[in-house]
């Protein structure tokens, strides 16, 4: 087995290094554990608490709902360790994006009541302010309901901790605007100010009267408590838990895993970018399943969902050209990544190196047209960058059979590529130039090996930067 040394607080383990800072066509430069160094350690791995993501105590992190205040990033979230019963609205702080605290469930399922609206689970909603008081409102979901399976309910709060539930301000569909049939979706609100209307809007998927699939339907209120269901909202791909954005006069609704469309009025028309699925997508970045956002006085902070044990970095979503949405990772976490452990820049060939459990690669590479990257992460995850595709592609044993998946991702050959990565046993995040993303998850059952391969094919590629880092 390979020499463990330490450096800083990590426990690393020492490998063998080959790298050519100029790659060509059909070159490849890999970091290899022996065999049985391999087979001795995944035979002695253990379950890892993340360094920088948070990672719950029960089964998966998802349908985040994030809400700042007062320098403080709340997080409220789903966990499913019964499967759909028994789920509540779980709930961590942080200052930092990095370090979370974990608070009471913030709300919880009335199991004196299993045929009520309480009585299945507490499903997604929304956090807003007004006048010292937070109000959530979320969905009840209970097939065993005879009124109905799903419904929006309301709570409050004067501390974010501390909720009081209000049953008499429940909010069901009109049978006019939304279908009331008992099987209806009426569910995932997302609730913001409209100063242009002067009233509060809460937007929800909802079915359509005598249409099989539905729409994002459009409730207004002037109090936060009795609203009037209006006109569904047109344009926007999906079917459950929206975002709403706005950069100056231009006005976003991300559809959860079916991607976003944009206006110059919140009431639309919506219509998609050129590159509609530019943000995160379920189809194309399983991070983008129940993502929300929340907005801190500076910027616009999108959190990831269902992407297996952990919670995805929090990015920063930032407005492109043509109603492009782009996305970074939020300058906290690239911060934390304080001391570089290994820098492959100019490393000569099979030189002895060592790889830390948790990492962000630093990545900068002049890429030929026709040229295309590929990283490999344990022999067993793989992303790939394909220019003249315009793709980044990733895939992997727990996905689809090892399928991959691609995503658009323009890149300009003239200019440097900016790639960082973050890394840990239970994701790999790519960005691309600070605008494209694309994450894998690290299966349980297939763990990652101590190993990193960087693969060309088609052309040359010049590397200008290459470190490993982690934090002190």
């Amino acid at each position: 087995m390979g020499k463990n040394i330490i450096i800083s607080k990590y426990v690393l383990t020492v490998i063998s290094l080959t790298i050519s800072c100029v790659a060509h066509a059909g070159a490849a430069t890999a970091v290899e554990n022996s065999a049985h160094a391999a087979k001795e350690e995944s035979a002695n791995k253990k379950p890892q608490r993340s360094r920088f993501r948070f990672v719950p105590g029960r089964r998966g992190f998802g349908d985040p709902m994030p809400f700042y205040w007062n320098g403080e990033y709340h997080v409220f979230y789903l966990t499913n360790p019964a499967g759909n019963y028994d789920v509540n609205w779980e709930h961590i702080v942080s200052t930092d994006l990095v370090n979370w605290k974990e608070l009471p469930a913030a709300l919880s399922v009335d199991k004196n009541d299993p045929t009520g609206p309480d009585g299945g689970c507490i499903f997604t909603g929304d956090v807003i302010e007004k006048d010292g008081v937070f109000h959530a409102w979320y969905t009840n979901w209970n097939p065993l309901n005879p009124k109905g399976r799903e419904f929006i309910s309301h709570a409050t709060s004067r501390d974010l901790i501390n909720w009081t539930k209000h049953p008499e301000h429940m909010i069901a569909p009109d049978g006019i605007h939304y279908a009331n049939h008992p099987t209806r979706d009426f569910r995932d609100p997302e609730i913001f100010w409209n100063p242009e209307s002067r009233e509060y809007w809460m937007i929800l998927f909802a079915n359509v009267p005598n249409q099989w699939w539905g729409r994002f339907a459009l409730l207004t209120s002037d109090d936060l408590i009795n609203w009037k269901q209006e006109m569904p909202i047109e344009g926007v791909p999906g079917d459950e838990t929206p975002s709403y954005l706005r950069f100056g006069n231009t006005h976003y609704i991300i559809g959860n895993d079916f991607g976003y469309s944009y206006a110059k009025s919140a009431r639309g028309p919506y219509i998609r970018p050129k590159f509609w699925n530019s943000i995160l997508v379920r189809e194309l970045d399983t991070a983008g399943q129940a993502a929300k956002t929340t907005w801190d006085g500076k910027r616009y902070l999108w959190f990831g969902g269902w992407s297996g044990r952990s919670m995805p970095i929090p990015r920063e979503v930032y407005e492109g050209p043509e109603g492009l949405l782009y996305m970074k990772p939020a300058e906290e976490i690239v911060a934390f990544f304080n001391k570089t452990a290994i820098d492959l820049t100019e490393q000569p060939s099979r030189t002895s190196l060592a790889v830390p459990p948790a990492y962000m690669l630093d990545y900068r590479i002049k890429m030929d047209p026709q040229s295309r990257i590929t990283i490999s992460f344990g022999g067993k995850y793989h992303l790939g960058l394909i220019p003249s595709q315009a793709t980044l592609s990733v895939n992997g044993p727990g996905i689809d059979l090892g399928r991959p998946y691609g995503r658009p991702c323009p890149v300009d050959t003239s200019e440097s590529v900016k790639i960082q990565v973050f890394v840990d046993d239970t994701l790999i995040e790519c960005f691309i130039n600070d605008q494209f993303a694309q994450t894998c998850i690290v299966d349980k059952w297939w763990p990652m090996e101590s190993t990193l391969m960087f693969s060309v094919e088609g052309g040359k590629v010049d590397v200008h930067k290459c470190l490993l880092r982690v934090h002190e």
